[in-house]
């Protein structure tokens, strides 16, 4: 009797993006990181409306790098690379999941622990959720990994690893929760921060162990806010109509939609400003027959006249039935940081 053993990630949707934390990168490249909004109210011109700057950071040594690899890995010396763009990662020859990667120009990071004994029929003693949220916290305390103002910090997603099995190709077997994965965002001044930064994402397996993390972090110098004059902001029925031709734009005139949901957030593009944007959740139709409707999220600026563009998010759904389909235009790819 031969049992096949499939891993498959868990996911509750908060709107139209989660989380994911990056699958091994190939020849330490850099992974691509998706956003998670929270819903908020819509701006009105009345309202106030602010930009933040953020701090600049401190350029990290390859040698700093190597002993934050050795502390969170629990390794001896880890041999680093370090690629054109200043990412120092280690990628182990031996064992596929396991990784380090952390970028001497940000301080961001991420790695993986081995996942060889979650593989297979092993059942792992997880926590709860309560106890996975208080672990994580300490875990993130310990080495030096919250943010410096603990305040910004929310919790944002609770998903995880679920392994099933198949037996014979037909018959299912058991189904096993393998890890805990808990996503954690930013808030600032009651609102989410949206975007490839301002994320946290740690996971938690057997009896509390932590098996990895991701930090795309900065921290943002609160003595530069910034309230935007009402003329510098734009108003609802000017996000409408922009969220109208960025549809038209990226899947063309005949394409349609459905807002299901909007909202305002700050956005963390990795750039040097945090700056607030509108948030439309929508359901996009392009009217041709081979293609489904799918989910697009939608980033509007606030800002009249914004220091830096936004970024639009395609579900994984949609962007592969666009690769995919015959006779479409395929939109232009996202920035890997989104």
């Amino acid at each position: 009797m031969k049992k096949s053993n499939k891993i498959q990630r868990i996911i509750t949707p908060v709107l139209a993006a989660v989380f994911l934390l990056p699958a091994q990168p190939r020849n330490c490249v850099q992974s691509s990181n998706t956003a998670q909004i929270n819903q908020s109210s819509l701006i009105t011109r009345a309202e106030k409306v602010f930009t933040y700057s953020f701090d600049a950071p401190k350029e990290l040594s390859v040698a700093s790098a190597g002993r934050m690899a050795s502390r969170l890995m629990d390794a001896g010396i880890v041999p680093l690379t370090v690629t054109d763009q200043r990412i120092a990662c280690y990628s182990s020859p031996e064992d596929a999941s396991v990784y380090f990667e952390q970028d001497l120009g940000t301080g961001n990071l991420s790695f993986t622990k081995s996942m060889r004994k979650y593989y297979g029929s092993a059942v792992p003693q997880l926590p709860s959720p309560e106890e996975a949220d208080k672990i994580a916290r300490e875990y993130l305390q310990k080495y030096n990994l919250m943010p410096a103002n603990a305040g910004e910090i929310q919790l944002v997603h609770k998903g995880g690893l679920r392994a099933s099995q198949v037996i014979e190709g037909k018959k299912g077997g058991p189904i096993i929760d393998k890890m805990i994965t808990l996503t954690y965002g930013r808030v600032i001044d009651g609102v989410s921060v949206v975007g490839p930064g301002s994320k946290l994402v740690v996971n938690i397996g057997n009896a509390g162990e932590i098996t990895g993390v991701v930090k795309r972090w900065r921290e943002i110098n609160l003595l530069t806010k910034t309230q935007l004059r009402p003329e510098q902001v734009v108003s609802q029925a000017e996000g409408e109509l922009e969220l109208r031709r960025l549809i038209a734009t990226e899947f063309g005139r005949e394409a349609t939609y459905e807002v299901k949901s909007s909202g305002r957030a700050y956005y963390d593009g990795n750039g040097k400003t945090l700056q607030p944007v509108f948030i439309y959740e929508t359901r996009v139709s392009l009217g041709k027959g081979n293609i489904e409707p799918f989910n697009y999220l939608a980033l509007i600026n606030i800002q009249r006249n914004p220091v830096e563009s936004v970024r639009p998010v395609l579900d994984e759904r949609a962007k592969a039935s666009l690769r995919d389909a015959k006779g479409v235009e395929r939109i232009r790819p996202l920035d890997k940081e989104d």
